[in-house]
């Protein structure tokens, strides 16, 4: 089990973002989360564990045009998005990707590959957000990324 509100990474995203979002992490039990992702037929990585272990459970919101924007990393929010799904983005991405959560109201999957990359998948297709968890939510924030579709 997590003791999420004193984890340093979500600590530092709070303190880096507080003017610009509100942040809800909730305890997060490791070992039945990559147990979930297992029976839903996902490998777990390290790249999983570590960002479980940074990141899960967190839910972001922001304001985007007088409306609030959400990212939630729940473990429920990640494995909502279809395991053939997430086998067809990995294919037109190239490499592997693990879903870790989901934004917006579209409830676009967020995708992690190995190197750290952050990608979002959806109905209009898959954008690379940014390498690393917080770039991609500070990217997501500012509405600053590259938003073509591949």
């Amino acid at each position: 089990m997590n003791a999420t509100p004193d984890r340093a990474a979500v600590r530092k995203l709070q303190e880096d973002l507080s003017t610009e979002a509100r942040f809800t992490a909730h305890p997060l039990d490791i070992e039945a989360a990559c147990r979930k992702y297992t029976e839903e037929g996902y490998e777990v990585t390290p790249q999983l564990v570590e960002f479980l272990e940074n990141y899960g459970e967190l839910t972001v919101t922001w304001q985007f045009r007088n409306a609030d924007v959400e990212l939630s990393t729940t473990v429920e929010s990640a494995l909502d998005m279809p395991f053939r799904n997430v086998r067809i983005c990995a294919k037109r991405i190239g490499r592997p990707v693990l879903p870790v959560g989901s934004a917006f109201v579209t409830e676009e999957g967020v995708l992690l590959a190995e190197n750290g990359d952050i990608f979002l998948a959806g109905d209009a297709g898959i954008q690379r957000v940014d390498n690393g968890f917080e770039n991609a939510v500070r990217a997501l924030i500012a509405s600053d990324w590259d938003k073509t579709f591949f």
